[in-house]
């Protein structure tokens, strides 16, 4: 059981980490698509919607700490991270799936 339950918390470190690399890429194409994508004669990025770039860009930032704590936790001898590969999944997860429009 003790194997198990330490093999859980490095899968979900590891799902957390592909989730963030998810969510890194969801942000490039947003800021891509918005700098190059013309609305009434204006780029998309101008009509409200850096503030949308901003909460995932914020997202991605939060996630990757997240991530990165985890990471450190356990590299630095900690026998259980479950409390923070726990965290950074579930944050990571929900910055990384699309939002209703």
């Amino acid at each position: 059981m003790r194997v198990a339950l330490g093999t859980l918390d490095v899968f979900r470190s590891t799902v957390a980490a592909a989730a963030l690399g998810f969510a890194r890429r969801a942000l490039d194409e947003a800021i891509g698509w918005t700098r190059g994508r013309q609305v009434f004669g204006k780029p998309l990025g101008d009509h409200q919607t850096q503030a949308r770039l901003a909460d995932m860009a914020v997202a991605v930032d939060a996630s990757a700490l997240l991530v990165y704590r985890a990471a450190w936790t356990r590299d630095n001898g900690a026998g259980r991270i479950t409390r923070e590969a726990a965290m950074a999944k579930l944050f990571a997860t929900e910055a990384a799936r699309p939002r209703d429009r």
